[in-house]
């Protein structure tokens, strides 16, 4: 064979191969559940009900007894508990504690506590900011849920694991952005 030809077909074996990597990686993202997504950033109000529903799906009868199913998934459960964020705006000087849940498949985060700058704090309402709708132990993306001039807004987050006590949580509403650490408590 000659040098030409055989360079060739190497370099059409090559671009075939990472074509193929890159498309599927593609196709993953794009297959991810876009259906609760009304196309302007918000989440559909009929898929609230289907994730509060989750609350109670995690349970099974055994011999009369109730028992919590083993579902725990070490990859990427280990985001449950605590976060606190910090927060220094005119609204707001202090820090927020969270509570993250893992109900059905999904991972939502609920308002525990309030803390200031001194260190008092009061309690949360237990409000729902935060679904994980899909994480893999390293990066993810849901809804988060902000409140801007007295409206709540449910935006499009990425979830990004900086190490097991941290990670990144950023987002994008109509040219705003921001992201925000969230700390293991």
């Amino acid at each position: 064979m000659k040098n030409s030809t055989l360079l060739f077909r190497s370099l059409a074996i090559i671009i075939f191969l990472a074509g193929s990597a890159h498309l599927i990686r593609l196709g993953r993202n794009y297959t991810t559940d876009q259906s609760n997504y009304d196309g302007v950033n918000n989440y559909n109000k009929t898929t609230n009900s289907t994730i509060d529903k989750g609350v109670n799906e995690g349970f099974t009868e055994n011999n009369s007894n109730t028992k919590k199913k083993n579902d725990y998934n070490e990859n990427s459960d280990y985001i449950i508990g605590k976060w606190i964020v910090n927060y220094k705006s005119d609204e707001f000087n202090g820090s927020l504690v969270y509570r993250v849940k893992k109900e059905g498949e999904i991972f939502n985060a609920y308002t525990l506590e309030y803390r200031d700058k001194n260190g008092n704090s009061q309690k949360a309402e237990g409000n729902k900011v935060l679904t994980i709708k899909n994480f893999d132990g390293y990066k993810g993306v849901g809804i988060y849920r902000i409140e801007y001039e007295g409206q709540e807004y449910n935006v499009d987050c990425a979830i990004d694991m900086v190490d097991k006590n941290t990670f990144k949580l950023s987002y994008e509403y109509y040219g705003y952005r921001d992201i925000e650490t969230w700390k293991r408590q």
